[in-house]
């Protein structure tokens, strides 16, 4: 079986892989904004200028990855040319010292509106930078002893998860294995898939997305793991074979941005307005920061204030996303919710929500 391809039923339940469990969390995933989404660090063989240019087009295509959810990024016209000449798309570049693999590296800073006006250009889907948090716990066989991988492990399989979850523009952790952890959760509730420790210890962190589990190789020396993802009180298993564990693990990263570009991406090409009704406004306060929290939006390009009442405060705001993704997107970043009747009763391009003071 070559690489990064499913494994059969059949030889998962021969392989002791990597178990996850589904624990009871549910509700919206209001997540949190990623500080570093449009900081990209990328090798760079030296610091002259080819050498640059060919990694901060690396930079760019990460960020590009980063900014549409997309695995693969379609080639259109407007990507090649940006990956031709990335100059205009960043604001800074600095050379870093190598990593880990060593080698030095080039920081590229992007700019927020330049590489939005470019997805738009291209008509890419956008996925704003507020999104779902991910908490991971590990269980693997270290020097032939069951082990949860925390925060600060350099093991292959979070080293590949952190890797590549930063890759995808996502923020996924492991636990910090403290004694506060230790006295809620051991070795073997991790191991043996043991839901209600799990969920006890996992409390602290509350996570928008779930990923928990154990591996080990085979005795070829292939990695076989089995992952299942929890979020919004749902689940989905997905299991793959590599030929090592940083494999493994990208490959399930992958799984989770996509399952979460799916549901929280804009994927319109043409801008349109949208007239919002949002009832609950009841001061200066609130006015303030619901602009603030629409603006910081990604997939809102324009947000102005039409009327202003006690009943309701009615904006207009420019965006890729028809009226009733709007409304399943504002409702899951927790900055505004149905009020009790069908959002998209009223006429066309017009919206009805109610502010949860979130913003």
């Amino acid at each position: 079986m070559r690489a990064g391809t499913p494994v059969p039923w059949w030889r998962r339940a021969l392989a002791v892989g990597l178990l996850a469990v589904a624990l009871p969390f549910g509700g919206p995933a209001e997540g949190a904004v990623v500080p570093w989404l449009y900081d990209v660090e990328a090798p760079v063989a030296s610091q002259g200028a080819t050498d640059r240019r060919s990694a901060s087009r690396t930079a760019l295509r990460e960020m590009l990855t980063r900014l549409t959810g997309l695995r693969s990024l379609p080639m259109s016209e407007p990507v090649q040319a940006a990956l031709r000449d990335p100059g205009p798309y960043y604001v800074q570049y600095r050379f870093l010292p190598g990593n880990a693999e060593g080698g030095m590296r080039l920081g590229v800073s992007f700019s927020p509106n330049a590489v939005r006006d470019l997805v738009s250009r291209a008509a890419l889907p956008i996925w704003s930078a507020n999104r779902p948090v991910g908490l991971a716990w590990l269980a693997v066989p270290v020097d032939g002893t069951p082990t949860v991988l925390s925060r600060d492990s350099d093991h292959p399989l979070a080293e590949g998860l952190r890797t590549r979850a930063r890759q995808r523009g996502i923020e996924m952790g492991l636990p910090v294995l403290d004694a506060e952890d230790a006295a809620r959760i051991s070795v073997s509730d991790v191991w043996y898939r043991f839901p209600y420790a799990i969920e006890q210890a996992t409390a602290r962190y509350e996570p928008d997305v779930l990923l928990l589990g154990r591996g080990r190789a085979d005795p070829l020396g292939r990695w076989v793991t089995e992952w299942e993802l929890r979020l919004d009180g749902g689940h989905r298993s997905f299991s793959f074979e590599t030929q090592t564990p940083e494999e493994g693990a990208a490959l399930a990263v992958d799984e989770v941005a996509d399952e979460l570009m799916d549901r929280f991406a804009v994927l319109g090409r043409e801008t349109a307005p949208i007239e919002l009704e949002v009832r609950g406004i009841a001061t200066v306060r609130d006015y303030a920061a619901l602009m603030q929290a629409l603006g910081a939006l990604e997939f809102i390009d324009r947000v102005e204030l039409l009327a202003a009442a006690p009943a309701a405060t009615t904006l207009r705001v420019t965006t890729r996303s028809t009226p009733a993704r709007l409304a399943e997107l504002l409702a899951a970043y927790g900055l505004l919710e149905l009020d009790g009747a069908d959002p998209l009763a009223g006429a066309a391009g017009r919206l009805t929500l109610a502010w949860t003071g979130n913003g």
